[in-house]
């Protein structure tokens, strides 16, 4: 089977497993960050991150966080950053394979919604709008492409997210003929029809034979005239 169909049948799963979380927000991306270190939360503006990744310019928030998780504020530019290109009908066929949902379900409980509930569901479906654009993947795009208005970020989890992320992308093959092993074992087989019993010919019964007429009553016979 082409590549092409496996291809058409990743967009049509991404489109159907994502359309309940698109549908209820109006905006195809988050506001806002929430960047949570154990127990403590500090929101930030997307622009805000955005301005950091790019050029290094911190906020107060920016720098509380980096202070209690104690990372390189360089490598943490650098995480969110990275960009990985892949294009995004394949990328849907492989995040809507089963290893591939394990997979964004692991890295949803770093890049999750605020109740914890459906976090790979909104992660791939964010993942698939980050890559729309340009065919090229990062942190930082996913987090803007996210399809709520906010995104809880764990900050202690970062480096292994994008890790996998790139775990992801770089086992691309092997997940793209899992997909297909899957197609294959959930695609329906047709019904074979089956054959008609055969008639087996019957002897006709005999002709009936028409029923005798019943003979005619005898008439009298006509006087001999002379004797009367």
């Amino acid at each position: 089977m082409k590549l092409t169909k496996f291809v058409s049948i990743g967009t049509a799963l991404f489109l159907g497993a994502s359309a309940s979380i698109l549908s209820s927000s109006k905006a195809l991306g988050a506001e806002k960050v929430v960047l949570t270190f154990g127990p403590i939360a500090q929101a930030i503006n997307i622009s805000d991150l955005e301005n950091f990744a790019k050029d290094g310019t911190t906020t107060p928030t920016i720098k509380q966080i980096i202070g209690f998780s104690k990372m390189d504020p360089q490598v943490l530019r650098g995480l969110m950053s990275l960009e990985i290109g892949l294009k995004p009908a394949i990328l849907a066929r492989v995040v809507y394979s089963t290893p591939g949902e394990k997979i964004t379900d692991e890295i949803g409980q770093a890049i999750r919604t605020h109740r914890r509930t459906e976090s790979g569901k909104a992660l791939r479906a964010a993942v698939i709008l980050a890559s729309g654009d340009d065919g090229r993947l990062s942190l930082l795009e996913i987090l803007k492409k996210y399809p709520l208005p906010e995104v809880y970020v764990d900050v202690a989890s970062i480096a292994a997210t994008v890790g996998k992320v790139q775990g992801l992308v770089g086992n691309v093959q092997s997940l793209l003929q899992e997909s297909m092993r899957e197609t294959t074992r959930t695609t329906p087989t047709e019904t074979p029809i089956a054959p008609r019993p055969s008639v087996q010919p019957t002897t006709p019964p005999p002709a009936r034979r028409p029923a005798p007429l019943p003979a005619s009553a005898p008439q009298p016979a006509s006087p001999v005239r002379g004797l009367w």
